[in-house]
């Protein structure tokens, strides 16, 4: 099997949808086995999390992989992210993760796990020590909690691939943090601290370049095939309150990375990497060690084949 056994740690917002879709498509392939998706508190609530990723497994008829629930919180409560105290309008993703459109059917929530997440993966990757890649999509909570309860996992993961934080202190939440980051930095901290593997981080800034032509999107996703069908609504859902006329979906980047890292990944970087914790200006932010005082611990994904992955998107709309 190409690129092995995985397991999706998502926040469901519409990039964690195509994400998936990438994933799917090749595991229908055989290239990957998906052994499990998790649902973590991020860019909506864990519930509704939950709720877009069982749609999206019943749409494809993969209701076979296993859902988790992962963390519903981040760590320091007191220490809420602006984000959730502002009006709907800056949930870029809407409301529900998905664009807050109607439905006729409700998905099938029980087929959920009862197994919490962190136990579910501690199982799966002491069973196949070297053999399970972790891919996040959303905030470190469940990861990092993970590591916590079963501090063994370590060094047993194969690697981690993660999207977020940024490189030059761009921000897409703050100033000069990324969301992901800045949800939880407690949990990058654990994560960046307690992992013994290889780490592959895609910051925001080489997302950020990329536009994608809305038209392109909607044209491509003009399909008969319910599953694309409702992502272009989705996106179209969202247009109200898009910062740019253009498609920027980064948890996709990352998975198509990960499912072709030779042609996909056209710059990289290896650093040493940390998250600041405690300023007010910079909280989130990640820092790397410019100065190589310290050992790397992660690999910078700087860039990445854009039209390789629209072509990657064509063969995904026949294939899955």
């Amino acid at each position: 099997m190409g690129r092995g056994r995985i397991v999706v740690d998502v926040d469901a917002g519409l990039d964690d949808y195509v994400a998936l879709l990438i994933f799917l498509h090749a595991d229908k392939l055989g290239d990957i086995k998906v052994e499990g998706i998790i649902c973590t508190n991020g860019n909506t609530t864990r519930e509704n999390v939950v709720r877009n990723v069982i749609r999206l497994l019943e749409l494809v008829g993969r209701t076979d992989i296993p859902v988790y629930k992962g963390a519903q919180e981040q760590f320091i409560l007191h220490r809420k992210p602006f984000i959730l105290h502002q009006p709907p309008l800056y949930q870029y993703h809407g409301q529900d993760g998905f664009g807050d459109m109607k439905h006729d059917t409700d998905p099938d929530v029980s087929l959920v796990k009862d197994t919490p997440a962190s136990f579910a993966l501690s199982d799966l990757v002491l069973s196949a020590p070297h053999q399970i890649s972790v891919i996040c999509l959303g905030p470190l909570t469940t990861l990092a909690l993970t590591l916590k309860l079963f501090p063994e996992l370590a060094g047993k993961i194969k690697d981690v691939w993660i999207m977020g934080g940024n490189i030059r202190g761009v921000g897409n939440i703050t100033s000069s943090a990324e969301f992901n980051f800045y949800m939880d930095p407690e949990a990058v901290h654990i994560v960046l601290e307690c992992l013994k593997c290889e780490i592959y981080i895609l910051p925001w800034e080489p997302c950020s370049t990329v536009l994608i032509s809305k038209v392109w999107l909607y044209n491509t996703f003009a399909t008969d095939k319910l599953y694309l069908e409702l992502l272009a609504r989705g996106e179209k859902s969202i247009e109200k309150h898009a910062e740019s006329n253009g498609w920027m979906p980064c948890d996709a980047f990352l998975a198509f990375c990960f499912i072709n890292p030779r042609k996909a990944i056209t710059k990289c970087s290896k650093h040493n990497a940390t998250i600041e914790l405690y300023s007010s200006h910079t909280r989130g932010q990640m820092v790397l060690d410019h100065l190589k005082k310290k050992e790397d611990n992660v690999t910078i994904i700087e860039d990445f084949d854009v039209e390789l992955f629209m072509e990657h998107l064509l063969k995904i709309k026949t294939e899955l």
